[in-house]
């Protein structure tokens, strides 16, 4: 037993994560992103051995990154994913105000709310499957709370008896 504490492990971070076999890394398909996936970079090693991105820009020319920022890149689950959407504090008010009229709109109330707020009709509907949730979230919490009371207020009668 005491040979297996001491003995390497075979799963690194790399080995899970597929960073160390390259070839069969794959690019997944984003197309709400201007980004190039990481695995389009190329790849060049420089004097010192260490691996540095080289990239194109809009004129076509090359540059290059740093290694840890390469690194930094590959690691992050998030490349490509749309950046996310802050609601100002005038919009949550108007949505909040429909919510309590209407926590199902349908498409011409989310299409309308999305041209007078600026924003996208699916981010509209996103924030109300959102807001639903939540509701439903603080409704358990509650009923979890008043049945926690009972269950005190019932202990303590047995005690004073």
């Amino acid at each position: 037993m005491a040979s297996l504490a001491n003995s390497p492990s075979v799963f690194t971070i790399d080995s899970i994560l597929g960073l160390d076999r390259p070839e069969q890394r794959t690019c997944p398909y984003r197309p709400w992103t201007d980004v190039k996936p990481a695995c389009q970079n190329r790849r060049v090693v420089t004097e010192s051995d260490a691996p540095v991105d080289v990239r194109e820009n809009e004129d076509g020319k090359s540059f290059s990154k740093s290694p840890t920022d390469s690194y930094r890149r590959t690691l992050n689950w998030y490349i490509g994913r749309r950046p996310r959407t802050a609601f100002s504090s005038v919009q949550i008010k108007i949505l909040e105000s429909v919510f309590q009229v209407n926590s199902y709109p349908g498409i011409d109330i989310r299409e309308e709310l999305a041209k007078k707020l600026q924003l996208d009709e699916d981010r509209i509907q996103i924030w109300f499957q959102n807001r639903r949730a939540k509701l439903k979230r603080s409704h358990r919490e509650s009923q979890f709370l008043m049945v926690k009371n009972v269950l005190n207020d019932l202990q303590i009668g047995r005690e004073e008896h």
